[in-house]
């Protein structure tokens, strides 16, 4: 007989919007069947709470993997770690770990993950912006941007990526921007940040490569976060006309890629744009 399907009630954060219970009807792996190439692996994900960042950690979870959640607020974190409970293979919630803190800070990667050797994988997907032309903003936003987007993620890559020099194998997959590309009109700290995160994850891959290490990025174009939400109408507008596809990515969609880039073990220095086609205009 096959398999009875089980429902699960998963909280998502969409961007601006009260957390609906949305139904997850899945069926159990039957014996035969292949064990995901992620089943069991260690994830660190930061930026885990919402977006583009909780959208992988669901999908990640679905193959098997045991996720820590890096964010900083422990209400929210603790919320997606009880989802990833009834997502496909998620396992059991106690399986998922939570870190609090600030990613741009040295002292929360060393004194949580210094000499930790179990993260297999880890996906820098946090983030911060600030829009406003680059003569009126002030230093400190100016630095705020540049220390989570970019710092954040190269310090994360230097703690977490001793535990897998030790191994000798591990993944790393950045999350960048279609802006650290094109640029665009009141992004410069953002754009300037996400340039650095690209320019970054390709000296890395040529670094770690030998070492065993995969480091790869992805770039998205306008997906469905937070961040596009808080765009004005008419700029919002603007941007969806622009995109060939005329429509925003969304965050599983972004999962998907980062999916691909976890299990490929070819996959090394990869930029792969995720955009809709507006790069191409």
């Amino acid at each position: 007989m096959p398999p009875r399907p089980r429902t699960c009630f998963l909280k998502l954060r969409p961007p601006s919007s009260p957390l609906p219970l949305i139904s997850i009807r899945h069926f159990t792996s039957s014996p035969s069947s292949s064990p995901s190439p992620l089943a069991n692996q260690k994830i660190l994900i930061t930026g885990a709470s919402r977006g583009i960042g909780q959208a992988i950690a669901t999908r990640f979870a679905q193959e098997g993997g045991r996720c820590i959640l890096v964010g900083r607020n422990r209400a929210v974190l603790e919320e997606v770690k009880g989802g990833l409970a009834c997502v496909g293979d998620g396992g059991r919630e106690h399986e998922h770990e939570i870190a609090v803190g600030d990613v741009g800070q040295e002292g929360f990667w060393r004194g949580g993950f210094r000499g930790r050797k179990d993260v297999t994988h880890l996906i820098n997907a946090a983030g911060i912006t600030h829009s406003s032309p680059l003569f009126t903003t002030q230093v400190s936003s100016l630095e705020s941007v540049i220390q989570t987007n970019l710092m954040g993620t190269m310090l994360a890559c230097r703690i977490v990526g001793l535990g897998m020099l030790k191994n000798k194998q591990g993944c790393i997959i950045n999350i960048a921007s279609l802006l650290g590309l094109k640029g665009g009109r009141g992004s410069s700290a953002y754009a300037a940040s996400k340039a650095g995160v690209i320019g970054f994850t390709r000296a890395l891959a040529a670094e770690a490569g030998e070492k065993g290490i995969r480091v790869n990025v992805i770039v998205p174009g306008y997906i469905e976060t937070d961040m596009i939400t808080a765009m004005p109408p008419s700029a919002r507008a603007t941007a969806l006309n622009a995109i060939p596809l005329k429509r925003f990515g969304t965050p599983s969609e972004i999962a998907d890629a980062a999916l691909f880039l976890a299990t490929n073990a070819y996959a090394n220095n990869c930029v792969l744009n995720l955009d809709g086609g507006l790069s191409a205009m």
